[in-house]
């Protein structure tokens, strides 16, 4: 029990300051993404937002196309960001995350399959099943791969790149075979925020939060997981049991989140790194510091995806990969360095 107290050892002291300086950024970058850029919209004219109707054009724009996006960009920004937390610490390996160890691709391939198969209209329900199934076959394949012989991390970055490409050239050859659709699902494939409606986010509700939530209870359970499988056994904890729940998890949240938005990928590698080294190891500071500071990363991803390039609308998988990419060739770099 001292290994694990000193394993979580990091500079706690300024773990409140973190949460409050959060959660400030959060509702600056929410209120920025409502109101700012909107049309028409003057601190003259701000009291017309509250007299809500039909005609009321203005109001529309904020409630009905800026507050739910926003919304939805806050949900899913936490779910990736602990989901990249969870990730991480079953596998055991810093570089794990959905993105790169093929269950965005998975899912991805699934809900595109969906579209093929029924349209692009009226599917929500459908392709939020095809995003679960998706995810789920996905990452077994490569828990699978990974586990065929002694497992490494070495071992289930190359099975989850591996079930990345091919995933990947699944939904490329299915794209080339329905052109008229083609753009459509690219942009959403791109992972994309904008037309996101209230029903996406009950439907968030449903998948996203609870498993958010779920994760955030098993906290202790995680900073002993985190000091290897023998010795968490020996203090007495289900250790497949775990991690099996894990991945049920991560499947709910990250099947719900592309299903939702397309593939929003780096957002889970990028923040636990970044909260890790603020904070330590303790995961009951890791996971609530990793939901704000993802929902942060999500939305300015996303209101600059909006301002680079206006009117032109950037999709925030884009921004996040430009982000993430470059973050995870440092991280595999020192990695091996380090080996």
């Amino acid at each position: 029990m001292n290994q694990l107290q000193s394993g979580m050892r990091g500079q706690t002291k300024s773990a409140p300051y973190l949460f409050v300086g959060f959660i400030i950024l959060a509702i600056i970058l929410g209120s920025i993404g409502t109101f700012v850029g909107v049309k028409g919209l003057h601190w003259s004219n701000f009291s017309d937002l509250f007299n809500y109707d039909e005609s009321n054009l203005l109001a529309y724009k904020v409630w009905e196309v800026r507050l739910p996006r926003v919304t939805l960009a806050i949900i899913l920004g936490a779910g990736l960001a602990v989901a990249g937390c969870l990730l991480q610490g079953i596998t055991r390996n810093p570089l794990s995350d959905s993105e790169i160890i093929g269950i965005n691709q998975g899912a991805s391939f699934f809900v595109v399959l969906s579209l093929v198969m029924f349209g692009l209209k009226d599917v929500t329900v459908t392709i939020l099943i095809a995003g679960f199934v998706g995810a789920a076959v996905g990452g077994s394949l490569v828990l699978i791969l990974s586990q065929s012989g002694a497992y490494s991390g070495t071992r289930l970055l190359l099975a989850g790149v591996s079930i990345t490409l091919f995933m990947g050239s699944l939904t490329t050859g299915l794209l080339i075979l329905q052109e008229d659709k083609l753009s459509e699902i690219l942009y959403w494939m791109a992972g994309k925020l904008s037309g996101a409606n209230w029903m996406d986010v009950k439907l968030s509700l449903l998948c996203v939060v609870p498993g958010t939530l779920i994760i955030l209870l098993f906290a202790r359970a995680f900073n002993i997981f985190s000091l290897g499988e023998e010795m968490a056994m020996g203090l007495g904890q289900n250790v497949v049991r775990l991690r099996r729940l894990a991945f049920v998890i991560v499947i709910l949240i990250v099947g719900g989140a592309v299903a939702l938005a397309g593939p929003i990928g780096f957002v889970g590698l990028i923040v636990p790194h970044m909260i890790r080294s603020l904070v330590g190891t303790d995961y009951r500071l890791v996971f609530p510091l990793s939901a704000l500071a993802g929902i942060n990363l999500l939305l300015a991803a996303d209101i600059s995806g909006q301002w680079l390039w206006y009117p032109s609308d950037i999709p925030v998988g884009i921004i996040t990969a430009l982000l993430g990419t470059p973050f995870f060739l440092y991280l595999m770099r020192r990695k091996m360095g380090d080996g």
